[in-house]
């Protein structure tokens, strides 16, 4: 008799765990963390200038792995350039940097610079690593930072559904500027103008800088004052700032124009994301589940000696191949919502448009992607500063 009434009650139980499957608990959370301002005004020679690179989408080669995944490319590669941009508003919001830009590649005359990799990205989850190192080569920090919405955050929209993640990178690094001394501040600016001097030309710059340690850069002696060669470079990087104003304002149009189009995107694979985690999570529970009832279905009616036990047997094995069938069902229903990630917004991306620029009298047309357009613009710095100064560039 006690062994009947167990084998019952664990056929209850296991009733119940299918039951318990199909229900979901929801959280509703809303953005908390704020971006902080330095505690003290700033002073402007110590104000360092941030370049900010477009974080690396991380799209694997193999398709299966992307299917997996449920990464869109296009998507991918558009949110690498907006990621960047939401954080450049973010720090230049808070006040506590100099000028912040996102640049197509690394700028030899910025102080800091960001780069990261995409890790998760959909309506629910962002999951970045990010880099902050400054122009001495010293990084700062290399984290992993992960925010979660909700559909309030959507539903109630004032802000970027993950302002968090960047309202904690914006933190984090305005924590470690504070830990630095004002001679360091200074110094990391110094570098970075010699840095781009050297870039300019590196034989006349070359006794400037030294790496005693790799990857680290230390100053070793300073130019006058009123160094001609150094006054050319300060007027060619205004040159330089002019080029990378006009490619951050193609990255604010992008990021506007596709703003609207992401935000529906992002809204759209909220639910997609939510649904397609819920599915994946029953069709395992309801396999295990069916394959428990039936082993359990046959026990019973191989060692029950009475109607009660036979219909009980008989229950658990139909109950259970109706889990399994309805796991399978769940696995092809998260196929299709897999699939229908991979379908939204493929149309999402952009061009950049030829810029024709004034410099020195000359009338120069860029082509090509913003990243060929950079290039060929420091090549263009290059060749001025060596007509100027009569040095070969290289």
């Amino acid at each position: 008799m006690k062994k009947r009434t167990f084998m019952n009650a664990s056929l209850l139980m296991l009733f119940m765990i299918i039951i318990s499957g199909c229900e979901t608990t929801q959280v509703v959370t809303s953005n908390s963390t704020p971006a902080t301002q330095a505690a003290e005004p700033i002073p402007f020679d110590e104000l360092l200038d941030i370049g900010i690179l477009p974080l690396d989408p991380n799209i694997p080669a193999d398709l299966e792995t992307i299917k997996k995944e449920l990464i869109v490319p296009d998507v991918r590669r558009a949110e690498s350039s907006y990621i960047s941009y939401q954080l450049k508003d973010t720090l230049e919001l808070t006040g506590n940097w100099g000028a912040v830009r996102v640049t197509p590649e690394s700028s030899k005359s910025v102080d800091l610079e960001l780069q990261g990799k995409i890790l998760n990205s959909d309506g629910e989850m962002l999951k970045v690593l990010m880099r902050a190192t400054d122009a001495r080569g010293k990084v700062w920090f290399e984290r992993t930072y992960e925010d979660r919405s909700s559909r309030f955050s959507y539903e109630k929209a004032k802000e970027d559904p993950f302002q968090d993640l960047y309202n904690e990178m914006a933190n984090d690094l305005l924590e470690t500027r504070g830990s630095l001394s004002r001679e360091q501040l200074l110094q990391i600016k110094t570098v970075a103008n010699l840095n781009f001097a050297s870039d300019l030309a590196p034989d006349a710059f070359a006794g400037y800088l030294e790496q005693p340690k790799r990857g680290l850069v230390e100053i070793v002696q300073l130019p006058a004052k009123t160094d001609s060669m150094m006054r050319r470079v300060e007027r060619i990087k205004e040159q330089e700032y002019l080029f990378v104003d006009t490619l951050d304002d193609y990255y604010s149009k992008f990021y506007r124009e596709m703003k609207p189009s992401y935000d529906e995107w992002r809204h759209a694979t909220y639910d997609e994301a939510i649904r397609l985690r819920e599915v994946q999570r029953q069709a395992k529970t309801r396999l295990l589940t069916g394959v428990g009832l039936i082993a359990l279905g046959i026990a019973a009616g191989s060692e029950g000696d009475s109607w009660a036990t036979d219909a009980a047997a008989a229950g658990a094995v139909v109950g259970g191949i109706a889990a399994i069938k309805s796991g399978l069902a769940r696995r092809q229903e998260a196929e299709i919502h897999a699939a229908s990630l991979q379908e939204l917004s493929q149309s999402l991306g952009t061009e950049i448009t030829p810029y024709v620029l004034d410099i020195e009298g000359r009338t120069i047309e860029l082509t090509g992607t913003a990243q060929e357009q950079y290039v060929e613009w420091r090549k263009l710095l290059r060749e001025i500063y060596a007509q100027e100064t009569s040095i070969p560039s290289q």
